[in-house]
C-alpha cells in the first residue's frame, strides 16, 4: 500500500513539473514560437525610440527649451545647441552628425543629459525632437575632433551674447549677437587684460568654417579693440623642416 501512495506521489511531482515547465515556456514564446528575454523589445518601434546602447537615460535630468541655433566647431561639425534660455547643449560630434538633421533652430526639444551644479549648461545623452521622436548619444565625449584647419583667417567682430563652457566648468569661448561662435584655449583665455562676460565687445581672427550650421572660428588673435589685439598660442601649426641645404632638406616623409 505504502509503495503505491509513494508511486502515485512520484508521477504527481513529475507531472506537475512537466506542467510547469510548459506554462512557462508558453508564457515566454510569442507566437512566431521563438523564445525571448522579455528585455528584448524593438526599441524603434516603442515610442519612436532609437536605442543606440544598453544604458537608462530616463532617470537623468529633463531639460526642455527652443532651439536658438547651433553651435558649430570651427572645423564645420556639429557640437552643440544653444536654446532661447541660454542653456548650452553639449554632445560629441559624432552624435552631431545626427542631432542637426533631427532638430533645427526654432524647434521644440526634451533634453536629457547631466546638468551643471551652477552653470546653464548640460551634456546631451538623449534628445527628443518636437515630432517626439527620439535619439541618444553612444559615444559621449562632448570635444571635437583636432582636424587641422587651412585656409585664410576669419575675421569677425561683435558684442558677447553667451559665454561657453567646457566640461571642466572653465569658459572655451562665446558666441556673438550675430550666432558667430568663438572658441578659445582655457590656457589663453587666463592671459587676456579682459573678461569675457556678455556685453563685451571684442575682435577676433582665427581659422574657421562658415556653412549651414552657421560661422566658428579657433581665436588666433583677440582684443578689446583692433588696435589692441593681442596673439594667442599657435595651434595646428605643422612642424618645422629640415634647415636650407642640410642633407634631409629634401625628404618628404611617405
Amino acid at each position: 500500500m505504502k509503495n503505491n501512495q509513494w508511486k502515485l506521489a512520484g508521477c504527481f511531482l513529475v507531472s506537475s513539473v512537466f506542467v510547469n515547465a510548459n506554462l512557462s515556456e508558453s508564457q515566454a514564446r510569442p507566437e512566431n514560437g521563438n523564445i525571448h528575454h522579455i528585455r528584448e523589445v524593438d526599441p524603434v518601434q516603442k515610442n519612436n525610440r532609437v536605442a543606440k546602447t544598453v544604458l537608462d537615460f530616463s532617470v537623468l535630468p529633463v531639460v526642455k527649451g527652443n532651439v536658438a541655433q547651433y553651435l558649430p566647431t570651427p572645423y564645420g561639425n556639429l557640437g552643440g545647441l544653444l536654446l532661447t534660455d541660454g542653456t548650452q547643449i553639449m554632445f560629441s560630434t559624432m552624435f552631431g552628425e545626427i542631432v542637426k538633421s533631427f532638430v533645427h533652430p526654432g524647434q521644440d526639444v526634451v533634453i536629457r543629459g547631466l546638468k551643471a551644479y551652477s552653470l546653464p549648461f548640460v551634456q546631451a545623452f538623449e534628445i527628443i525632437n518636437q515630432r517626439g521622436e527620439q535619439i541618444e548619444e553612444d559615444s559621449p565625449e562632448a570635444n571635437f575632433s583636432p582636424v587641422p584647419i587651412t585656409g585664410p583667417d576669419l575675421s569677425v567682430n561683435g558684442t558677447i551674447k553667451q559665454v561657453l563652457y567646457n566640461l571642466q566648468g572653465d569658459k572655451m569661448g562665446v558666441v556673438l549677437k550675430d550666432g558667430t561662435v568663438i572658441y578659445i584655449r582655457s590656457s589663453d583665455i587666463k592671459k587676456l587684460d579682459f573678461i569675457l562676460s556678455v556685453g563685451q565687445k571684442i575682435y577676433v581672427s582665427g581659422m574657421g568654417n562658415v556653412n549651414s550650421l552657421g560661422k566658428a572660428l579657433q581665436a588666433r588673435i583677440i582684443g578689446k579693440t583692433e588696435n589692441t589685439m593681442v596673439e594667442l598660442s599657435q595651434f595646428n601649426v605643422p612642424p618645422a623642416g629640415a634647415p636650407a641645404g642640410s642633407p634631409s632638406y629634401d625628404y618628404i616623409p611617405q
